[in-house]
């Protein structure tokens, strides 16, 4: 009876080590998730999210750390550090274009229309099977899914109510061609800046604006230094959900399986709480007393009539170009 029950006791002892041993192992997982979006912007609450399910999930198995805010550095280094493994994930806009050019077409002018169709371009993975080029060849990156910078809108130190208004604005843009081609077009003075200048550049007038979706302009403060808006819907940004492709082979695949189960579904939540915060958005700035200005039809009209020069440039400079305003086209 007494040796049964030490076998009992020595084999249960077996048992826990080796579940021990396997949650120690699982331990090694380790992940740092970065992005440049604010702390209340709805993405960052997604990768709070992420972290939260994904841990509780695998049992501590995965260890993840949150860098949103540019704690890991600009969008620009994010980019470098996740091709390099540094960074495992990462949430980056369209200045991984400079990777593979065809990229640079996805941020083309008043080819989304609202957030149904947005949904209908975006969400399922075919757009970026379309239209990603070689983009995992030429980086070792991976793009899990698209998620939403949202739809940009201006906000200036003046108001902007016609086309003349534009002339006289000295706007920042991304470090991006195609953000300068489309400014250009509406007749802007446009002045690439990285984002993390742009608060300090707003408040001392080196430039009288920027346009960013209305999420981003509450989480990163601009509203304090910009009081008017206008409400262009020029140009619909996703994001891309990137994650370093060594670190996703290197994962075991029952880690890999959950770790993909609960990215996609952090995607799905990106985008519900992003369309929310676009109108909770709205009433934190008017609230703030910001002022808003709703262009008329003749107005939108106006500023899509000026983008025949920048769709000229993106056709003649972004690979599959013309391809992408079909295919957004063909969702409508």
């Amino acid at each position: 009876m007494f040796r049964s029950r030490s076998l009992l006791l020595l084999t249960i002892c077996f048992m826990m080590a080796g579940l021990l041993g396997r949650t120690a192992a699982a331990g090694t997982y380790r992940l740092i998730f970065a992005s440049y979006f604010g702390p209340s912007h709805p993405n960052t609450k997604a990768m709070e999210s992420f972290k939260e399910k994904l841990e509780k999930a695998s049992n501590g198995a995965f260890r993840i750390t949150l860098k949103p805010n540019n704690e890991a550095g600009g969008e620009e280094k994010i980019m470098e550090l996740v091709k390099r493994g540094t960074l495992q994930v990462a949430l980056v806009g369209g200045l991984i274009k400079d990777d593979e050019p065809m990229i640079g077409g996805w941020e083309q002018p008043f080819i989304v229309d609202g957030w149904e169709h947005a949904r209908k371009v975006f969400i399922g993975g075919e757009f970026a099977d379309k239209f990603a080029g070689k983009y995992t060849e030429k980086t070792g990156v991976r793009i899990k899914g698209l998620v939403v910078n949202g739809f940009r809108q201006i906000s200036c130190n003046f108001a902007i109510t016609t086309m003349d208004d534009f002339r006289r604005m000295k706007i920042r843009t991304p470090l991006s061609d195609t953000f300068i081609q489309i400014f250009k077009g509406l007749g802007t003075n446009p002045t690439p800046m990285p984002m993390t200048e742009l608060y300090t550049a707003m408040e001392t007038k080196v430039v009288d604006g920027q346009d960013n979706p209305y999420s981003t302009v509450v989480s990163m403060g601009w509203w304090e230094v910009q009081p008017y808006m206008l409400e262009s819907r020029h140009v619909f940004s996703p994001t891309s959900v990137l994650v370093n492709g060594k670190f996703e082979d290197g994962l075991p695949e029952d880690m890999r399986k959950l770790f993909n189960d609960t990215l996609a579904e952090t995607i799905s939540l990106a985008w519900d709480l992003a369309e929310k915060d676009e109108g909770e958005s709205v009433k934190f700035l008017k609230d703030k007393n910001i002022v808003i200005h709703i262009p008329d039809n003749n107005f939108k009209q106006q500023m899509r009539d000026a983008m025949k020069d920048p769709y000229a440039w993106f056709d003649a400079n972004v690979p599959g170009a013309k391809a992408i305003r079909d295919y957004c086209a063909s969702k409508r």
